[in-house]
């Protein structure tokens, strides 16, 4: 099977930008329009994206490889000072004598980003006021060297003294967070559709859990968020009156929600769907005419281990909805700005995953049966298959699916609107009709160019070096199925590693006459007829595939070996 290329995957990577330039002077050609193409010398396609020229995937880690870097100091001194404001948020600017708290966050590349907090010890009385200036100078100043750029948890402990918060860091145990961000940015502040999302749960969160006059109330629930979104269903869980008679209840005429909101809004800055489980408390104290409410705990819940399909795509989908999200708070929406940020592989990934851990394969198999098949195995050799989907797919199609999926990532399905939704499905339904078309010449020359490429870097790396580049020019990729054929094997990746030969140009031409001899025939052949064919010239040929070979030696060899799979085809197609 043809897999991605990895980054640092030994000395042969550092051959590749040469074969590059090997693969844009030396295609291979296969089947095409009309009949099998002779080797030609073409350019990639003209229409190509700066990502695709450059190749780019996703490393051996399964981090997204970007063609311009991300992040730098700026952003890594945002990212600590986003992390003292959330800080003084949640604790610090309500923090009574003696409360001690504990916070944990993901670090990874200097980003930042919360995974649970919690009150350890509750206040009592009060102590002199803090000023958000001394308690932001002490953090701030060396918070974005002290957490480096290393991938681990962090844990910093806030105790409120007299008259000032005292605080300490340390690595903490726990498994890297699967919705941490990797890549540090600028973050803005909440949206406006972000905080009316934490404004209408917090709502749900409070009116059904009255404070009772001098007591307190204790509350658990379970949040969920997708991209940028709290999802306004609340799954509430135990509620208890824990002080107070629980038979009268305090006023409440102004909004209790703020503390509520603040503390649940650092979850938006992570990566995916994920569950928030949070802990609130309710408490009216003597003297006072309204109760309060604060959060006193919330953590992110590890998420369950992922379907065995999905384990070897699951941190490329990863890594793809965190450039989704980041490029998504750019207000970069519009699909048409996005021309070349991403590769045919990167989006196949992308989509993959997303398909099948959002749970839409079942509302598209009606209009799209063999993509819902296909995908919903996972894994890399279906991300391998559905980019060759891609490339047969019409580009106003791709822009319109990448926009419709980039707002999925970024908000949920639930943002989706009935039109938006009809739109998904027609795309889909187009994708599966062109499943079972003949390719055309631009798709046919953009796999000719991949197989290539993939062959020589990750097929048969053996061979190319044992050719050299100036021997390699000579040498082409036969498709063992040929792409003129493709309709027929809709399930199948036609650039797959089992489907690509290496074979000396003079070789290549004697099968291609082969096929050709088919003539009008070829568009009455079923698959089992092709596949057939295909067996035949892998026995007249297979000698010389995946091999150097000198023509000089074997002209007579290889005239015989034409001559009889030439009787062959004629006896096949006469039966």
């Amino acid at each position: 099977m043809t897999r991605p290329v990895r980054s640092g995957e030994g000395a042969w990577h550092r051959m590749l930008p040469v074969l590059g330039l090997l693969w844009v002077c030396t295609l291979a050609a296969c089947a095409s329009d009309g009949g099998f193409e002779r080797e030609s010398f073409e350019p990639e396609s003209g229409d190509d994206t700066p990502a695709e020229l450059a190749g780019l995937g996703f490393t051996r880690e399964g981090a997204l490889e970007r063609a311009a870097p991300v992040g730098g100091e700026r952003a890594r001194q945002a990212e600590a000072a986003r992390v003292v404001r959330e800080l003084w948020d949640i604790a610090g600017a309500h923090g009574a004598l003696g409360e001690a708290w504990t916070f944990d966050y993901q670090v990874h590349g200097g980003a930042l980003t919360l995974v649970s907090f919690r009150r350890m010890t509750p206040g009592r009385g009060a102590g002199a006021s803090v000023d958000w200036s001394a308690f932001s100078r002490e953090l701030t100043r060396s918070l974005s060297t002290m957490v480096g750029v290393k991938p681990r948890r962090l844990r910093f402990t806030l105790e409120r003294g007299p008259e000032r918060w005292r605080f300490e860091l340390a690595t903490a145990r726990g498994p890297v967070a699967v919705h941490g961000r990797t890549m540090p940015e600028v973050l803005p502040g909440a949206s406006g559709p972000q905080l009316a999302d934490a404004l209408e749960v917090a709502r749900r969160l409070l009116p059904v859990s009255r404070v009772p006059v001098e007591g307190a109330v204790h509350e658990r629930a379970r949040l969920r968020f997708e991209g940028l979104r709290l999802h306004p269903e609340v799954e509430l869980g135990v509620f208890e009156v824990r002080e107070g008679s629980g038979r009268r209840s305090a006023p409440g005429s102004m909004d209790p929600r703020m503390p509520v909101v603040q503390a649940l809004l650092p979850f938006v800055n992570a990566v995916g769907s994920r569950t928030v489980e949070v802990e609130l408390e309710g408490r009216h104290a003597r003297g006072e005419a309204e109760p309060r409410w604060r959060v006193v705990a919330a953590t992110t819940l590890e998420p369950a281990r992922p379907p065995e399909a999905m384990e070897d795509i699951a941190r490329e989908y990863r890594a793809m909805q965190e450039d989704i999200l980041r490029h998504w708070r750019e207000e970069v929406k519009d699909s048409a700005r996005l021309a070349g940020v991403w590769s045919f592989e990167q989006l196949a990934y992308w989509y993959v995953g997303g398909f099948i851990a959002k749970g839409v394969l079942g509302t598209l198999e009606a209009v799209a049966p063999t993509v819902v098949s296909v995908l919903g195995k996972g894994g890399a050799k279906a991300a391998q298959w559905f980019r060759t989907v891609l490339i047969r797919t019409p580009p106003a199609e791709r822009e319109a699916l990448q926009r419709l999926w980039m707002k999925v990532e970024a908000e949920g399905l639930m943002a989706l609107e009935a039109g938006e939704r009809a739109e998904l499905r027609h795309i889909l339904a187009r994708v599966e009709k062109a499943l079972h078309e003949p390719l055309d010449r631009q798709a046919k020359k953009r796999l000719r160019q991949w197989a290539r490429r993939e062959y020589f870097e990750t097929v048969n790396p053996r061979l190319a070096r044992e050719l050299g580049p100036l021997r390699m020019e000579a040498y082409e990729i036969h498709h063992r199925i040929p792409l003129e054929y493709a309709r027929l094997f809709p399930r199948m990746d036609i650039n797959q590693g089992t489907n690509l030969v290496a074979v000396e140009r003079t070789v290549h031409r004697s099968i291609n006459r082969v096929w050709e001899s088919v003539g009008q025939q070829a568009q009455r052949l079923d698959n089992r007829q092709v596949e057939a064919l295909s067996r035949m010239i892998d026995q007249q040929y297979g000698s010389w595939f995946h091999r150097i070979h000198v023509p000089a030696e074997s002209a007579s060899a290889l005239a015989t070996a034409e001559q009889n799979a030439l009787r062959a085809v004629k006896q096949l197609l006469e039966r």
